[in-house]
């Protein structure tokens, strides 16, 4: 089993999380949190990166209000890691993500519906809770909500996040980076419940909006297409043939991509 490390930052002390309760009543001890703290999340994320650089190790960066009730997390860690040879993986995303113009906020969560993936519960304010299902696990992905991310430390290579956003838009940033540098992101189902729902209307926000918007601009990001910058389709081909290589399929069975399209209709083309 590959060593997993979970790292979070909050503002108090972890005594004071969900996270830190749940991975208590989980038995779990491979966790780091970045107490009393006040860098941004992004400042933070890139020092354990860069800490743990080439190591045989997957980080786990999750939000401190994060339960995580998952008993089978090193299991599917494995599985999402080693077996779909993912680089990046997450909780909820989308194979499909365009920067819209024509919407006040920008957001992974937009059609096509086909294109998202995952599923959280998520507290509302009676003190209730429900479970969001976007879509399908595993599925390839583009973007991850950054709510839980996990990063395996010899493969993301100098991929890093943008420090410019604190608190918002760092994961989006951050998954379309590593996407256009050629990795692997996608989808996993682990079972967990997130407190907030987000906030998306404070200055903060529309700051780093602002910043995000005029970094990637309007652009689209596939993974059945080219994306819009040179070189980024045949990085995605160069992923598509290494997966390829460690599996093998009957032409009639679902690609391992993701897609929803026959083997033979999709990566099953290329060999």
């Amino acid at each position: 089993m590959r060593k997993l490390l979970i790292v979070s930052c909050t503002r108090g002390r972890k005594e004071e999380t969900d996270l830190y309760r749940s991975l208590r009543k989980l038995g779990a001890d491979c966790f780091r949190f970045i107490e009393n703290n006040r860098n941004g999340l992004s400042t933070c994320y890139n020092r354990v990166l860069d800490e743990g650089a080439g190591r045989d190790e997957i980080v786990i960066f999750v939000h401190d209000d994060v339960t995580v009730g998952d008993l089978f997390l090193q299991e599917k860690m494995t599985e999402a890691f080693d077996r779909k040879n993912y680089a990046i993986a997450g909780l909820a995303g989308t194979s499909d993500f365009k920067i819209r113009t024509d919407i006040g906020t920008i957001s992974w969560l937009q059609p096509p519906a086909e294109a998202l993936s995952g599923a959280v519960e998520t507290h509302l304010p009676d003190g209730s809770t429900i479970m969001s299902a976007f879509g399908p696990t595993p599925k390839r992905c583009v973007v991850l909500d950054g709510l839980f991310l996990a990063i395996d430390l010899r493969k993301i290579g100098p991929v890093r996040f943008d420090e410019q956003l604190a608190f918002h838009f760092y994961d989006l940033d951050f998954c379309l980076t590593a996407h256009l540098a050629g990795l692997s992101l996608g989808t996993i189902n682990i079972y967990v419940t997130h407190r907030s729902g987000g906030v998306f209307s404070s200055q903060a926000f529309k700051e780093a909006q602002a910043t995000f918007r005029a970094k990637w601009k309007d652009g689209h990001y596939r993974i059945d297409a080219p994306a819009p910058q040179q070189g980024a389709d045949q990085l995605i081909v160069h992923e598509a043939n290494v997966a390829s290589s460690q599996v093998t399929l009957r032409r009639n069975e679902l690609c391992y991509c993701g897609s929803g399209r026959k083997y033979k209709h999709c990566h099953g083309q290329l060999r």
